[in-house]
């Protein structure tokens, strides 16, 4: 404080000179101001839309948790057909729609209380089951109870409808909403209405579970758990269903659902299309608009087009051939394409991914329409992206896993490993070490993340470090040792006598059995390590040296270091005994001195049954550089030293 005046009268006072006039003028309006725009952020943000602290999202997960666990076995209407007529405003985000649900119900007995659910409940505005009424509405949490008037009778099937409104309403306290926006809307079925119990809404944090009282987080269902396989891993409340749809948008735009195009129209100035599926898909479907340009190519008769904003134009030709070649792969050793045409969309990037339903795949812009690959060196990740995408028209698509575990193994590890086979194709098998390092990394990065616990591949949940990238080493390692063709042939079988299979549901141990029935006697135990327990390698070249032969060959000398060990799920680790068939090289320098056009002089599989072996190998040009395992196949979990320079 400054100055001699003290005490607050004598301040107030001063204040209230210094207030007259102009300034006061100033500081009431700024007041006011304050005032006015503090108020209309509380109503937009609690009155108009509900304030949820991240704290407070919890606690609902755990009221629905605790109040509506009791009815998770209740037998609920499955739905066997979907018919929708969405009117989507681009220009106002927002969207109505009248969904139309063919259920059917599949149980001994009659279904008298029907159990909704729906993600913002709000939207819900109209059910019609045939005649209802509402015993149970819980808002906040978006669960209705309806009692039928008439009960579902078992073996009958009936129409349920719903109308649905999406609008903005002023400013929310989080993100807003981005399925709707002005130039690439896109959104899925997970919008819309979903019967039962959603054991997805629980809490998976075991410290946020244990501070509400709710016990040790959901596992998924175990693989020997039966009626777990009434349901697949995407959905509980439909098998295979019927599916078509008009979709209606501004007419400067195009809209977009999997099926092929009926009809397009005009109805009260919007630009309508109307898409109808041809055989039965997952009850797992999209919507998008947007204002597109469109470029085609073929593969055999099948139409392949990619819609994309005119400006992002650099990777088109790259995603076509990506498809077409995908597609011969795919054909020539699986089964045949089920559709007729297969489109590749652009989204804005609000999301970073892309995803596959039938026929139609949305590809978020950020990691494939302006992906700058000019560098050779850069990894071809649009190639490979859009090859996992096709991949799963057949692994996911054709073959769904039931709701147990290893049921992402089914479509992710082996939608990885198709388009493995795709790349390698397309760069060669030396590029292809750039690839397996990437997953590698990630997968040891991934697994230090584990909040739960680590699980063998076939036995996977969900986790996306496991399913994905060490999906990818297992099945590029089990090719190795099998051979393409054996691998291929029990996929297709596999394919062959899953493909669009009722319940129950496929697993992976089924698959394991049509790999096993394909492998020699010999690679039996390959196999469980591989799928069936969690092993690493401590592979690594000690000194790697050469001595110039009389001939002018090169004898080229490794003195190698080989561990194998096993891990439970907690980290434990246990001596593994070596018995393994392990790749070791020998390269000569490159035009670039890169990798990647380094000459393989040398590359044969070695049986490792020793810590610490002596290997000696003649090679035809100068080495450059040696590797013991130098494609980084194997779980290693140093895989920097698995290279090192030729020395004299």
């Amino acid at each position: 404080v400054r100055g001699v005046d003290g005490g607050w009268r004598q301040r107030l006072a001063g204040m209230r000179a210094q207030l007259r006039g102009g300034l006061g003028v100033a500081f009431a309006a700024a007041a006011l101001a304050f005032a006015a725009v503090g108020g209309a952020l509380f109503w937009n943000t609690n009155v108009r839309n509900d304030f949820v602290s991240p704290d407070g999202q919890l606690d609902l997960q755990a009221r629905y948790e605790r109040d509506y666990k009791q009815y998770e076995s209740l037998p609920q209407p499955r739905i066997i057909a979907s018919r929708s007529d969405i009117d989507l405003r681009p220009e106002t985000q927002s969207m109505t729609g009248t969904l139309v649900y063919t259920v059917r119900n599949p149980y001994a007995g009659p279904i008298t209380d029907v159990h909704i659910g729906m993600e913002e409940d709000r939207a819900l505005v109209d059910v019609d089951l045939g005649g209802q009424t509402l015993a149970s509405h819980d808002a906040p949490l978006g669960y209705r109870i309806y009692r039928l008037a008439t009960p579902l009778a078992p073996g009958e099937t009936r129409e349920f409808r719903f109308r649905v409104d999406f609008h903005p309403t002023g400013i929310t306290s989080t993100q807003a909403q981005t399925q709707f926006v002005e130039n690439g809307s896109f959104f899925n079925s997970r919008m819309f209405p979903q019967f039962g119990y959603n054991a997805r809404v629980e809490i998976s944090d075991r410290n946020e579970r244990r501070k509400r009282d709710l016990g040790e987080p959901r596992r998924m269902p175990k693989l020997e758990d039966e009626a777990a396989r009434a349901n697949t891993y995407l959905t509980d409340d439909a098998d295979w269903i019927d599916f078509s749809t008009t979709i209606c948008t501004a007419p400067d735009q195009i809209a977009l659902a999997p099926g092929y195009i009926e009809r397009e129209f005009e109805r009260d100035g919007r630009r309508c299309f109307s898409y109808a599926m041809d055989r039965p898909m997952l009850h797992f479907y999209a919507f998008l608009s947007a204002r597109w340009e469109v470029r085609k190519g073929m593969y055999k008769d099948i139409p392949i087009e990619v819609y994309f904003d005119p400006k992002h134009p650099f990777n088109v030709d790259r995603m076509i051939e990506a498809t077409q070649k995908s597609l011969a792969y795919y054909e020539a050793n699986f089964t045949p394409y089920q559709h007729r045409q297969l489109r590749i969309i652009e989204f804005p990037g609000y999301e970073s991914f892309a995803q596959a339903f039938a026929n139609t795949v949305p590809y978020s812009e950020s990691i494939g329409f302006i992906a700058d690959l000019r560098d050779a060196d850069t990894l071809d990740y649009v190639f490979y992206v859009t090859a996992h995408e096709v991949a799963h028209q057949w692994w996911a698509h054709q073959v769904i896993g039931a709701n147990v575990q290893g049921a992402t193994m089914l479509s992710e590890s082996l939608s990885q490993y198709s388009a493995l086979m795709v790349m390698e194709q397309e760069y060669g098998r030396p590029r292809m070490r750039q690839f397996l390092k990437y997953e590698l990394d990630r997968y040891l990065g991934g697994r230090g993340g584990e909040l739960l616990e680590e699980l063998p591949l076939y036995r996977v949940e969900n986790q996306q470090y496991i399913h994905y990238q060490k999906g990818s080493l297992m099945f590029y390692r089990l090719r190795e040792e099998m051979g393409e063709a054996a691998l291929n042939r029990a996929l297709k079988r596999f394919l062959e006598d899953k493909a669009y299979q009722p319940p129950p549901y496929t697993t992976s141990r089924e698959l394991l059995d049509y790999i096993r029935a394909e492998a020699r006697p010999d690679q039996q135990t390959l196999i469980t390590d591989l799928f069936e327990t969690i092993s690493f390698y401590d592979n690594r070249v000690v000194t790697a040296t050469t001595t110039r032969r009389d001939d002018g060959r090169y004898d080229v000398t490794l003195n190698l270091h080989a561990a194998k060990r096993y891990a439970d799920g907690t980290g434990r680790e246990t001596a593994g005994v070596l018995d393994d068939w392990i790749e070791v090289g020998v390269f000569a320098r490159g035009p670039s001195g890169k990798e990647r056009d380094e000459k393989v002089l040398y590359l044969e599989r070695h049986h490792i049954t020793t810590a610490d072996p002596v290997i000696t190998v003649t090679v035809d040009e100068a080495p450059f550089e040696a590797g013991f395992d130098p494609y980084n196949k194997l779980i290693d979990r140093v895989s920097s030293d698995n290279r090192r320079r030729v020395t004299q």
